[in-house]
């Protein structure tokens, strides 16, 4: 199987076709490629210049949830951006989209 992973602008719901591709993984199921998965949306976090100096990772994937008004992902996960100085971290969703090769 190939997953793609797409970060999203903030929102998994809103924009999707300015959603950006970042990763793609092969595995044959999606535990399979979860470590590879979150390591590549903290890299992907930590790449862009805005959280140059910020720790960044990522929950693993689920399944995506009911009340999500976006159909093209089967699987979510969000990005954590932890600011050095700041009163809250940064969330960023992420989405999986998975083929058959």
């Amino acid at each position: 199987m190939k997953y793609k992973l797409y970060r999203s602008l903030g929102d998994i719901d809103k924009d999707v076709k300015k959603h950006e591709l970042v990763a793609v993984e092969f595995g044959r199921d999606i535990d399979e490629v979860t470590d590879d998965l979150i390591k590549d949306a903290a890299d992907d976090l930590a790449a862009l210049p805005e959280y140059a100096h910020c720790k960044t990772a990522a929950y693993a994937p689920e399944p995506v949830k009911e009340f999500r008004r976006v159909k093209r992902y089967q699987y979510e996960m969000t990005g954590i951006v932890y600011p050095p100085n700041a009163d809250k971290n940064i969330l960023i969703d992420f989405g999986i989209v998975e083929d058959a090769e």
